[in-house]
């Protein structure tokens, strides 16, 4: 239901609102510490900023923090900035003149429903902070290149 972006911006703000120094925090920690990729990141921080959710302090000793109280700051608000909200009542075919008449209608909007309230009763400090996992992928590498030695392999591997 949310974007890439509004799930970055999310997670930003949940990272910086379980910050319990208060001090600023370069992006590049954020970056590191929440997986988003830094180029991206920074143009997630710079929109918060433009928004009222986030200040950026310069100088030395410098980076980002909330610009208020983390129990203060909604889900809705975050989201809002990078996703336009209404887009979720529309049809959930994406059809703009839908006349409500689908199956999927009513079922659709109960849950939009419960979305909007949860992300507008849901402050950033109830986000739980852990850094996402990177999913471990093994790879076998063949060697189509070589056939002599993909023979040996292939003879190796048969049963006596």
């Amino acid at each position: 239901m949310l974007s890439q972006t509004g799930i970055y911006a999310l997670r930003a703000m949940g990272y910086l609102a379980n910050q319990e120094t208060g001090e600023p925090i370069l992006t590049q920690v954020i970056s590191e510490k929440t997986g988003i990729p830094k180029n991206f990141l920074s143009k997630i921080l710079n929109r918060l900023v433009q928004g009222g959710l986030v200040q950026s302090v310069r100088g030395r000793g410098g980076g980002f923090v909330l610009a208020r109280p983390a129990n203060e700051i909604y889900l809705k608000d975050v989201v809002g900035l990078f996703m336009k909200m209404d887009d979720f009542k529309n049809c959930f075919l994406g059809v703009d003149t839908c006349n409500g008449k689908c199956g999927l209608h009513e079922k659709w909007h109960t849950i939009v429903v419960e979305f909007e309230k949860m992300i507008g009763e849901t402050a950033v400090d109830q986000i739980g902070w852990r850094r996402p996992s990177k999913k471990k992928v093994q790879h076998v590498k063949k060697n189509r290149h070589n056939p002599q030695k993909r023979r040996k392999e292939n003879e190796s591997s048969q049963p006596l």
